[in-house]
């Protein structure tokens, strides 16, 4: 994927000045001017790769009807091992104090239905010995109630060695939190909190790096928590705020939160929630929207050119009746048609 710098703009022309001691609730949205929407050059792929037949970055429909979809595509990339049959929303890595090499994904779309299928794989989040990357080892399978069904919300701390979930589905669920402690042996996460009730409802989540904080997220509902996990074993919420959020990221200092709402692109204050202030409030700092926005994903800072930006990632483009999501054919995903 080629990413025009012009498609993206520095953090501090995003930032506004928030006065203190006032909650901005309703921020106005800015729609600065946007650069033309061309193709982005056509990867050029090495011997062994199998690229997509048609866009990059799009299946058609025939592959998946015939069923050649699922022996999946690559460009320049080459598989050197594999384990299980079901994907993960979320896959992370972990390298404990001992050296061990950890993963850790997801395998529910839809629970309690994957627990149907005939796969033959355990439902739950699965945890991998990675120390053979060409033979991964699944050494445990986490079925506490947030892990048999987190959506896209499973988390990481790799700061503190924390592993975090809160129960959704692509609607939402009530929002119980599991926290599990990797610190020790990643290969055998220790259950620390299951189900906690730390939010009305559940999707996505984002962590704050130094894993003291959890926020469960939940777009349909606007519901967006700070649940304190200090004391893995005695989450406490923090904070509710009505931000319909989606996917979300914190600042390295845990000060800033960058939202995928779908609204558009939000900007946080979590100053108060990092310093836990009594009755901490999340202040909205700035908001930006765009002309081909369709379901807004997640919102990470990057640098490139030594320069700090913020990427934004929207999910989906339409449907063949147009009702997923707005904007017709003016995809507003991480792929954009010529």
């Amino acid at each position: 994927m080629s990413i025009s710098r012009r498609l993206v703009r520095p953090l501090a022309g995003l930032l506004a000045v928030v006065v203190a001691g006032t909650v901005a609730l309703a921020v106005p949205a800015q729609e600065p001017g946007e650069p033309q929407v061309v193709a982005a050059p056509r990867a050029q792929c090495g011997p062994g790769s199998r690229p997509e037949p048609s866009i990059q970055g799009r299946v058609p429909r025939a592959e998946v009807d015939s069923g050649r979809a699922a022996k999946g595509y690559w460009c320049n990339l080459t598989a050197i091992g594999h384990i299980g049959n079901t994907g993960g929303f979320r896959v992370h890595r972990y390298v404990d104090k001992a050296g061990h090499e950890c993963a850790y994904y997801d395998t529910a779309l839809l629970f309690p239905t994957n627990a149907l299928s005939l796969s033959g794989e355990p439902t739950g989040v699965a945890v991998l010995d990675m120390s053979d990357p060409r033979h991964p080892v699944r050494t445990e399978t986490l079925l506490t109630p947030a892990m048999q069904t987190p959506h896209e919300s499973l988390n990481i701390s790799v700061r503190r060695g924390v592993l975090a979930a809160v129960m959704g589905n692509p609607a939402q669920y009530p929002g119980g939190v599991d926290v599990y402690d990797i610190s020790g042996d990643c290969r055998h996460p220790q259950p620390m909190a299951a189900g906690f009730p730390a939010t009305p409802f559940g999707h996505e989540s984002g962590m704050a790096p130094d894993g003291m904080t959890f926020y469960p997220t939940s777009p349909g509902t606007s519901h967006m928590s700070a649940v304190d996990i200090s004391n893995e074993r005695l989450p406490r919420t923090l904070v509710t705020s009505p931000y319909n959020t989606h996917g979300m990221s914190v600042s390295d200092d845990g000060r800033r939160g960058y939202l995928a709402t779908l609204s558009g692109l939000v900007i946080v204050d979590l100053s108060e929630v990092q310093d836990r202030k009594l009755n901490p409030q999340i202040r909205e700092i700035s908001r930006l929207t765009w002309s081909n926005m369709t379901i807004p994903q997640y919102a990470t800072p990057v640098t490139i050119g030594g320069r700090p930006y913020l990427l934004e990632v929207d999910e989906y483009s339409t449907s063949d009746s147009g009702q997923v999501a707005g904007n017709a054919r003016r995809v507003g995903a991480a792929s954009w048609p010529p």
